[in-house]
């Protein structure tokens, strides 16, 4: 587990569900955001930064965080993320399996390049295919979000835990989403379209669609008990 200490702001990242199958063993970063070279090997328990503001405590956190989702957490235009007046971001974290595995996971970002991802040296040829592989729970003064944001708060919150489970989720959300695009693309165009393709997209919506709600509705049922034992105790 890692916290960042400062007045009123706290970022807790855990490794994996339940904060055991996976740890990292040490990270080292070069170029990301603000920070220009750094090398630190970490505790398998709880690891806590401080510092004045501004020294990339939460830069830090959050190239764990990109560790595990191939993307910042606050910034998801990539080449935003190279440190100023750099032309590339390698992030490298070292983990270690529950059973002494190692395990090695590269990124690495060039301006106006499509950034490369590796796990052992291997590239993934699809970036969904890492999501999931180390499970990270964030928590953050942002969440409270999710009780006073609107619905798109928390529909994001249940695409990221949700993701990390379960592929067929994944994959479901990655149609829709896609398939979403095009129909719009259709809509906004100028030009005559036949109905035919709007169908098409439609139809690809309308099925991922069905599994994406499905798999959120079974996320939420499992919250109900919890829910309703806390709420008892106030009434």
């Amino acid at each position: 587990m890692f916290c960042d200490l400062k007045p009123r702001k706290s970022f807790y990242f855990c490794n994996q569900t339940q904060c055991a199958h996976m740890i990292l063993k040490r990270i080292s970063i070069l170029n990301y955001k603000n920070l220009e070279q750094v090398e630190l090997n970490f505790s398998a328990k709880l690891n806590c930064f401080f510092g004045q503001n501004g020294m990339g405590k939460t830069n830090l956190l959050d190239a764990v965080y990109f560790l595990s989702f191939c993307k910042s957490a606050g910034n998801p235009i990539d080449s935003q993320n190279i440190r100023h007046e750099q032309d590339f971001f390698v992030i490298q974290g070292f983990y270690e399996a529950m059973d002494g595995t190692p395990e090695e996971i590269y990124c690495g970002m060039k301006r106006r390049s499509k950034k490369q991802f590796k796990r052992n040296k291997k590239e993934y040829s699809r970036l969904s295919d890492h999501i999931g592989f180390i499970p990270l729970v964030m928590v953050s003064p942002a969440d409270s979000e999710l009780i006073a944001g609107g619905s798109d708060e928390r529909r994001r919150f249940m695409d990221v835990v949700i993701s990390q489970y379960d592929k067929e989720y994944l994959d479901a959300l990655i149609r829709y989403n896609k398939a979403l695009v095009q129909r719009n693309t259709l809509l906004k165009s100028e030009q005559p379209i036949e109905e035919e393709l709007f169908l098409v997209w439609e139809e690809m919506m309308a099925q991922a669609g069905e599994v994406v709600f499905r798999k959120r509705e079974a996320f939420i049922s499992e919250f109900i008990p919890t829910f309703r034992r806390i709420r008892s105790k106030w009434d």
